[in-house]
């Protein structure tokens, strides 16, 4: 059987464990060894009461100026440490150490570029899986992140020479004469998108499968709605994210029943803001039970809620704090399934926004219509379909 590497490298929040656990549990049962190398030690417990074996993934420092409105993805790749030729060449000798330690015949990234390449130059085969933010779009150069913005091809295509010469600097000079460039840091056999092309970052397009979300790692709070009629909203806010307190108010003000998953806020805390039908929970929360009987979801534009909640047919409130989830959220407006309050834009009356969108309108009509078109989705047949196609890489 196969031996499986599962590599995060770049990126924060529990959605990338919510994509590669369940995969990893699929592979498992079907007799694969799974090895997790992690960029997070604070969630190794996770992965190692699952019982899969559980290494620290080589990382680069953040550059001290970093530009605060990258153009592309190899120019969020400059910010976070890949500038630094002599810092590469260390987190490429740290992946390839990985590589002979785990000795894998698979990898699978979920934004882990130097996996990525490391893997390629030991000839191993790479299979990515991911929201798609972390794998650009056809285009030579690597087209801009934001399509409604001018870039100047020239600065783009410079980007994209940048990151390719820190690239062959840091490989040294046993791998002279070898072709990389900047998508070199993106490429595999296969690409999975756990997502679907309607709130894919940079789709709809071709060259990539889509699965939809895989399911979850069911590590949270078993909560249940209260009443069994009536409107009911989900929430899951962060804390320090912008005009949450705003959001919270109006969120107690509303003539429904109301659930927030707060996490990394204080008990104490949580329990001085639920009042009512409003509940505040310190921790995360299930989803799975709660989104099927919501009236409306409040969140910041997470790609894997979004997911759940596009399955769910449930008309979506969205309050993106960064790159990935406005795009996720453009998509979403674009598709009809719900409206962006951006931090850049004025806030809306953030009670009567809620209102309008939990009520029968546009949004609601089109969420239930997108609904029936995913009704056949099933999370766990996405992570078992992950399963078959990691496993079908390995060498026989």
């Amino acid at each position: 059987m196969a031996r499986v590497l599962c590599a995060w490298e770049l990126g924060s929040g529990l959605g990338h464990l919510g994509r590669l656990i369940p995969v990893a549990r699929e592979l498992r049962g079907m007799g694969h060894e799974v090895v997790m190398v992690l960029r997070d030690t604070s969630v190794m417990d996770v992965t190692r009461s699952e019982g899969f074996q559980t290494l620290a993934a080589p990382l680069l420092q953040s550059r001290a100026e970093k530009n605060p409105s990258p153009l592309n993805l190899p120019d969020v790749l400059l910010n976070l440490g890949y500038d630094d030729s002599r810092a590469l060449h260390g987190a490429l000798r740290g992946w390839q150490s990985m590589l002979d330690l785990v000795a894998p015949d698979v990898v699978m990234a979920d934004y882990a570029p130097m996996a990525l390449v490391a893997a390629g130059i030991a000839r191993v085969p790479r299979i990515t899986v991911g929201s798609g933010f972390a794998l650009p779009p056809p285009g030579d150069p690597v087209p801009a992140l934001r399509s409604w913005a001018a870039a100047d091809p020239k600065v783009l295509q410079a980007l994209d020479d940048r990151l390719a010469a820190r690239l062959r600097s840091a490989a040294g000079p046993a791998l002279q004469g070898v072709a990389f460039s900047a998508r070199s840091f993106f490429e595999a056999e296969t690409h999975l998108l756990c997502t679907f092309p309607e709130i894919d970052p940079f789709g709809p397009r071709e060259g990539v499968e889509y699965l939809g979300p895989p399911g979850n790692v069911n590590r949270g709070l078993d909560v249940s709605w209260n009443g069994a009629d009536g409107a009911r909203v989900l929430a899951y806010l962060k804390p320090g994210a912008p005009r949450v307190d705003a959001v919270l108010a109006a969120l107690a003000s509303l003539d429904a029943e109301v659930i927030v998953a707060y996490p990394g806020i204080e008990a104490e805390a949580a329990a001085s803001l639920s009042r009512g039908s409003l509940r505040v929970f310190h921790k995360p929360v299930e989803v799975g039970p709660l989104i099927a009987g919501a009236s409306l979801a409040v969140f910041h534009a997470g790609p894997g809620f979004a997911g759940q909640a596009l399955v769910a047919g449930v008309p979506m409130a969205l309050l993106p704090t960064h790159l990935e989830q406005f795009l996720v959220a453009q998509r979403v407006q674009q598709a009809g399934l719900g409206e962006i309050a951006s931090p850049e834009q004025p806030a809306p009356e953030f009670r009567e926004w809620f209102a309008r969108l939990m009520s029968p309108g546009p949004v609601h009509e089109a969420a239930k219509r997108e609904s029936r078109k995913h009704a056949g989705h099933s999370f766990a047949a996405a992570a078992r379909e992950a399963a078959l196609r990691i496993a079908a890489l390995a060498p026989a």
